[in-house]
C-alpha cells in the first residue's frame, strides 16, 4: 500500500525576490491509538492486548524519566530518542543559568535499518 501525499505551494522568503515553489508533502491516513497498537501487537504474539498496553505505557513513562535524567534512549532496530533544549543568547556566559535553559522537544533519530526500509516506501498522490 502506498503512502499518500499532496502538493502544496510554499514561498521562499529567505532571499530578496520571493520565490514560490511546489512541494510534495506527506499526509496521514489517520492515527493509530495506543490501545489499537496494543491490539495489533497482541495479534502477532502470545501476549494479551492488556499486557501489551501496560508494557507500551510503561516504556513511554520510562523513556520520559530517562530523558529527564540526561540519557538518550535507544530502541534496538528502531532508533534513538533524545531531548532537544536551548536558551536565549547572552553576552555573558554567567547569565545563562539553569532556569533559563528549557527542554524544547523530544527528538527521534531512526536506526539505519529503518532508514534503509524507508527507501521502499511508495507514494501516491491524493487529490483534495
Amino acid at each position: 500500500m502506498a503512502h499518500f501525499y499532496v502538493v502544496r505551494q510554499k514561498v521562499d522568503k529567505t532571499k530578496d525576490a520571493k520565490k514560490s515553489l511546489y512541494y510534495g508533502v506527506p499526509v496521514t491516513c489517520g492515527r493509530i491509538t495506543t490501545r489499537k497498537l496494543a491490539e495489533l501487537v497482541a495479534d502477532r504474539c502470545s501476549l494479551s492486548p492488556g499486557d501489551v498496553l501496560a508494557a507500551v505505557c510503561e516504556v513511554g513513562n520510562v523513556i520520559l524519566e530517562r530523558l529527564g535524567e540526561g540519557y538518550s534512549v535507544e530502541l534496538d532496530s528502531f532508533g534513538d530518542f533524545y531531548l532537544s533544549a536551548g536558551s536565549e543568547g547572552y553576552e555573558n556566559p554567567k547569565d545563562c543559568t539553569p532556569h533559563r535553559v528549557k527542554a524544547r522537544r523530544v527528538c527521534f533519530r531512526m536506526a539505519s535499518d529503518v532508514r534503509k526500509g524507508m527507501k521502499f516506501v511508495k507514494f501516491e498522490r491524493r487529490l483534495r
